[in-house]
């Protein structure tokens, strides 16, 4: 699958909009962070080369803030939250990364409306193709997307580009812990290593580095998770009442699925956490056979065949498990 289209899109764009989607984790931050450093890096080297050059303007837009476990990236500063961009700000060209809808991108939709041209960068499988452009590539994060695109640029990745895009390649491998690993996923793992990126040091800031509502989560998830022995199938409900009880925010029920699905019985997990707005934001895991994008897809979410999300409208935690269950 060729970069060239987008390469050329992005060096004719003066005005560029990074976007990913609502709640981001690791992937989201570290693919579009990766590209927003290497494209003002891009600037910097145009501007070196003719001092009459007029920089891009890029931006990397967010709905929400980013995690707290994920500030140590350079750059991550930078990155603004949508609910103060002008609203009257068009852009050329707006690159979606990991974000599998148009839906999923949040209140940063509008400006898709807003920009000429749309690229969609993604490694989904049930990436709906809503870009003018659609890079779609089943691996192991969108990180790696970006990281293979920036290469074909012919950028030199930094350290700092490199930490942003080592960070989303952890998140989405689980630390390399995933079906998703490839020998190719190794070797950019152990590229970005030789370029300056410290594993220890993103290993300690990103997984290791929880506050006090983080680990009181997981203590109530394993207190009160709910084992179906004939489905093999483990569920925990967290609703907003609680989590402000705790005065936890919803980034620090990151990972709660993966903990209870490390139960040696379970072979497919669900999380689900209470929207504010009374939907339920469901996160699902399975070990082996059990193809959890399909039952996402019930709910109008989706993601890959071992690890998926939705998000639940009308429903009550008991009536989400229902239908899970009917379909495992």
């Amino acid at each position: 699958m060729s970069f060239e289209k987008i390469i050329d899109r992005i060096r004719e764009s003066n005005r560029i909009v990074i976007l990913s989607h609502v709640n981001p984790d690791g992937d989201a931050v570290g693919a579009g962070l990766g590209l927003f450093l290497t494209l003002n890096k891009l600037n910097e080297e145009l501007k070196a080369a003719d001092e009459d050059y007029m920089e891009k303007v890029v931006r990397f837009v967010l709905e929400d803030n980013i995690p707290r476990n994920l500030r140590f990236l350079e750059g991550s500063e930078m990155i603004e939250r949508d609910q103060y961009v002008e609203s009257k700000y068009d852009f050329d060209l707006a690159i979606c990364v990991d974000a599998a809808t148009d839906e999923r991108l949040g209140t940063t939709h509008r400006h898709l409306e807003r920009s000429k041209f749309v690229i969609n960068i993604d490694h989904h499988t049930s990436n709906t193709m809503f870009g003018d452009i659609n890079h779609v590539e089943d691996i192991s994060s969108s990180s790696e997307i970006i990281y293979k695109l920036i290469n074909e640029m012919g950028i030199e990745i930094t350290r700092e580009i490199g930490e942003a895009l080592y960070t989303g390649l952890v998140n989405d491998t689980g630390n390399f812990a995933h079906s998703n690993v490839t020998p190719k996923t190794f070797a950019m793992a152990a590229d970005l290593m030789e370029r300056g990126v410290d594993n220890s040091k993103i290993v300690r800031e990103f997984f290791h580095n929880k506050n006090l509502p983080s680990l009181k989560l997981m203590g109530m998830a394993l207190q009160e998770m709910v084992y179906n022995s004939e489905k093999k199938f483990t569920y925990f409900y967290l609703s907003s009442e609680a989590l402000e009880g705790i005065q936890g925010l919803k980034e620090d029920a990151e990972g709660i699925v993966n903990l209870i699905n490390s139960y040696n019985e379970s072979e497919v997990s669900l999380f689900m956490r209470e929207e504010k707005d009374g939907s339920i934001k469901g996160s699902m895991r399975s070990k082996h056979n059990v193809d959890v994008n399909k039952i996402a897809g019930m709910f109008g979410g989706g993601g890959h065949v071992k690890a998926a999300g939705f998000t639940a409208w009308d429903m009550t935690p008991e009536e989400v498990v229902e239908k899970v269950l009917n379909k495992l």
